[in-house]
């Protein structure tokens, strides 16, 4: 009798792990799992109401690049006018040759990148500079780089004004002791999207003192929203390993870890991260993005 009642129990045990192992949540049918960088996760919620579009302006910049502050001074404007909803990333490509190139005997920092070329030739090519990407839609001929300040406003404004499929919720985590943080970014589908789409995210820096051009002036300039890496591919992380119905919510977990030792490393207190969904291909739009601080 002793000996039943301890199978007994031996075969509760087993059934109760088998149990709490099949209530773990699985990955998503089709997930790659082999890049570590990324987890990723979906489920169905209620639908939410959409959020205000954001629009995302990478804008080539440089120290050495004469009219790129009163660039700068442009984009400032046109977002604080829309309620902040322009998200700017300062990119200097190292294909810039002496628009980007420190400034000999000033420029404390250097602030190429490697990476900031990946994303002008993902975008058709450098050109003059001061320049930019708007959400990342052509302005024909396969350009996308716009050089003419003046028409800026005109381009962005309808922008804000149009809806989106998607919402986006960001959260962002630092730890100091072993200097690694986490995005987690959940993007919420208020509308079916049949199209691929992904997620890029970049690291940008605020309120670095610098020598910059501005005219015929050289000065110590205040840079803002500089580009310090991507946190994903460049080409983007995608979003198409489940269907993308309404009420869809896919979440990505994204591991980093800041540059905080060098000639060029960041302060972090002064980081924030842009994440944005966008199309692929030939179109390459972006439909919504949102901004958080690193920590």
């Amino acid at each position: 009798m002793k000996t039943k009642f301890n199978f007994l129990i031996l075969g509760v045990v087993i059934s109760f792990g088998l149990l709490i192992t099949s209530c773990e949540e699985q990955p998503p049918p089709g997930l790659d799992q082999t890049n570590s960088k990324v987890a990723d996760s979906s489920y169905l919620a209620p639908l939410e109401p959409k959020q205000d579009r954001m629009v995302v302006v990478e804008e080539l910049t440089g120290v050495g690049c004469a009219n790129c502050p009163k660039a700068a001074r442009t984009l400032k404007t046109i977002s604080e006018a829309n309620d902040n909803r322009v998200l700017v990333a300062g990119i200097h490509p190292p294909s810039g040759g002496g628009f980007t190139e420190p400034l000999f005997g000033d420029s404390k920092y250097d602030f190429r990148l490697p990476e900031g070329d990946e994303i002008v030739n993902i975008l058709g090519g450098i050109g003059p500079m001061p320049s930019a990407s708007i959400n990342r839609v052509s302005i024909g001929s396969g350009l996308i780089f716009d050089t003419d300040l003046g028409t800026w406003v005109n381009r962005i404004t309808p922008m804000l004004a149009e809806s989106t499929p998607v919402n986006i919720s960001l959260s962002s985590t630092y730890n100091a002791d072993n200097n690694k943080g986490e995005l987690v970014a959940k993007i919420t589908f208020t509308e079916e999207v049949i199209e691929d789409i992904f997620i890029t995210a970049y690291i940008l820096e605020n309120d670095i003192e610098d020598y910059q051009k501005d005219g015929s002036d050289k000065i110590l300039y205040n840079h803002q929203h500089v580009f310090r890496d991507a946190i994903t591919s460049i080409s983007g992380s995608s979003l198409n390993f489940t269907d993308k119905t309404a009420g869809t919510v896919i979440q990505k977990r994204i591991g980093f870890s800041p540059v905080i030792e060098g000639d060029n490393s960041w302060n972090v207190d002064n980081c924030e991260i842009i994440a944005f969904v966008h199309r692929s291909g030939d179109d390459k739009s972006v439909l919504h993005a949102q901004k958080i601080k690193l920590k």
